[in-house]
């Protein structure tokens, strides 16, 4: 009877050692307790050196606390026990990816691809090393390898898609506004078209601008650039000509952009535009990535002969599902120098303003966007005059 009582007593203890409950416990535990889960493993292999399911999940938990040594260890001796062990493999090949070793990620790809050649997920983990290595195309002939394996692998027709979009390198855009007057002027009316193109060095942009205002038509051309000019910082640069009063004879930008730590960019530059005389214009902006939001404050300073002209503006831009759709909303005093203008006296008014915006993607191909802006201009000591704008517009990446 007594040693019926013990064996009995003995069971539970057993039970709380087998492989498969010490497995179960340490999946059960949160990070700050990866040593102990750690522990749990070791523990289990002791009893089970074959349960290689228990070593590979070891060897992840390893490589997360970046001892990507001991990770490769256990990995390598699934392998050597079963050289077709394909969740070894693969996690294998993330050890390499994690340790910033993705060329010997490849090798461990084609290794599989060579094992079991009839298995998407050898060029399907191809293609997303391809991808962390920035060879999108390459990475896009793995990904349309996988699948004429498997024309139904989702994470290959996910990663797919994502290529596609990042291989859209190039866009039209075509944007139209129309602006009112209360009094002063009849409404205004502006066609853009532009064409843009990102090539390794940066983006660059050309569009031309068709407006109506004074009862005439005008045309602009002008250039944009964003080249990058190393880690976090970039540059804007434009350039425009117009041979019509309506807009200024020459324009020219520069602005330098730097990203600092904790999400903050700052900027500073310079506008110039020709008219009758020209202008410059020295602008700086300060802007914060904070949650799902992206706030700036941009200031202006236009010096004269009657002393300086100032103008500032704060904005948000508050992302939705995607870095391309977004809400924008904004207040400013002064007339900003991306505004149109058509005399160096425009650009001296005192205004107060506020807009409201908006940016869609409607699918990998198509954008839409549109605004409404309110303007509150003082012409004249006592006198003002209300400008409402209305603007829309669509691109197509291709």
């Amino acid at each position: 009877m007594r040693l019926g009582l013990a064996a009995l007593a003995v069971l539970p203890l057993r039970a709380a050692e087998d492989p498969d409950a010490l497995f179960l416990k340490a999946r059960s535990l949160p990070k700050e307790r990866r040593e102990e889960a750690k522990a749990l493993c070791r523990k289990a292999l002791e009893r089970s050196p074959d349960y290689h399911d228990i070593r590979i999940q070891l060897a992840r938990y390893c490589a997360w606390d970046s001892q990507y040594d001991e990770a490769r260890r256990e990995i390598q001796t699934v392998l050597t026990r079963s050289p077709q062990n394909a969740e070894a493999r693969e996690a294998a090949i993330d050890i390499e990816v994690w340790s910033d070793h993705p060329h010997a990620a490849l090798r461990l790809c084609e290794e599989g691809q060579a094992r079991d050649a009839k298995n998407p997920l050898w060029p399907y983990r191809r293609a997303r090393v391809l991808k962390s290595l920035n060879d999108l195309p390459g990475a896009y002939a793995a990904v349309q390898s996988a699948l004429l394996l498997d024309p139904d692998h989702q994470p290959s027709r996910l990663l797919r898609d994502d290529l596609k979009e990042l291989l859209q390198r190039s866009k039209v855009t075509l944007d139209v506004a129309y602006e009112t007057y209360d009094k002063t002027f009849d409404p205004w009316k502006t066609v853009s078209m532009s064409l843009g193109h990102r090539f390794d060095l940066g983006t660059a942009i050309l569009r031309v601008n068709r407006v109506q205002r004074f009862d005439t038509w005008g045309t602009q051309v002008e250039a944009d650039a964003y080249p990058h000019l190393g880690e976090g910082t970039y540059a804007y640069l434009n350039a425009g000509h117009s041979e019509h009063s309506i807009f200024p004879r020459s324009s020219y930008g520069a602005e330098l952009y730097h990203n600092f730590p904790a999400g903050i960019e700052a900027s500073l530059g310079l506008r110039h535009l020709v008219f009758s005389e020209g202008v410059t214009i020295y602008t700086g902006s300060l802007s914060k990535y904070h949650g799902n939001g992206l706030y700036s404050l941009r200031l202006n300073s236009t010096p004269s002969a009657v002393g300086s002209s100032l103008s500032g503006a704060l904005s948000a831009r508050l992302y939705q599902e995607d870095a391309d759709t977004y809400f924008t909303a904004s207040v400013g005093l002064g007339v900003s120098p991306d505004q149109p203008a058509w005399s160096a006296e425009i650009l001296r008014l005192r205004s107060r303003k506020a807009s409201l915006g908006f940016q869609k993607r409607l699918d990998r191909a198509w954008i839409l966007s549109g605004s409404a802006g309110w303007e509150r201009q003082e012409v004249l000591a006592g006198l003002y005059r209300t400008h409402w704008t209305y603007a829309m517009g669509v691109e197509r990446r291709f």
